[in-house]
């Protein structure tokens, strides 16, 4: 397995953090084996359930997009989780697939830091706009998309993953107005 670490989350990022948690970092997965296939899958069916991405899916992102974890350093269990692919209209745009953290964790800034390395991450790769989808009724997500990294919401598609299945589609340019810095 190879995991290329990008950059370690600043520490007012985790200082505030309920539990023993050291030092997390963001990792750009390179390979993997079936263990660590397993524990993404894994990790990606206790936050999303049955819709979780399995290793038929996986694999794939891993071999030909960007498949970001969150962990920490020196230890197996994974906090976070960010799939990105190429939007294959526009070559200088990235669609942000999945993205989670754990339950546990949520609402204490992480999703925050973490969106924002990986964007760092992807500027620096020659992407210059993010698109993603939300749903209507997900406060959290869409409050730290619009409102903390700079997202804006371009349309609303009604039923857009079967009835009552709302999103919004959201697009972020990267350049120098956006909100990376704080």
């Amino acid at each position: 397995m190879q995991l290329e670490k990008i950059r370690s989350l600043p520490k007012k990022a985790i200082e505030n953090l309920e539990g023993d948690i050291g030092h997390l970092t963001v990792f750009l997965v390179q390979d993997y084996s079936n263990q660590f296939l397993r524990r993404l899958v894994d990790f990606g069916l206790n936050v999303f359930g049955e819709l979780g991405m399995d290793e038929w899916g996986l694999v794939p992102q891993i071999r030909h997009g960007n498949v970001f974890v969150l962990k920490e350093e020196d230890k197996k269990n994974i906090v976070g989780l960010a799939i990105l692919m190429r939007d294959w209209e526009d070559s200088e745009k990235v669609y942000l697939f999945d993205y989670a953290i754990a339950e546990s964790l949520q609402g204490q800034g992480l999703g925050f830091y973490f969106l924002k390395v990986i964007l760092k991450n992807i500027e620096e790769q020659g992407f210059k706009r993010v698109g993603l989808t939300v749903d209507t009724e997900n406060a959290g997500a869409i409050k730290l998309y619009k409102d903390k990294i700079g997202f804006e919401i371009i349309e609303m598609n009604k039923d857009e993953y079967g009835k009552s299945h709302d999103r919004y589609i959201m697009e972020l340019e990267i350049n120098n107005d956006i909100k990376l810095n704080k």
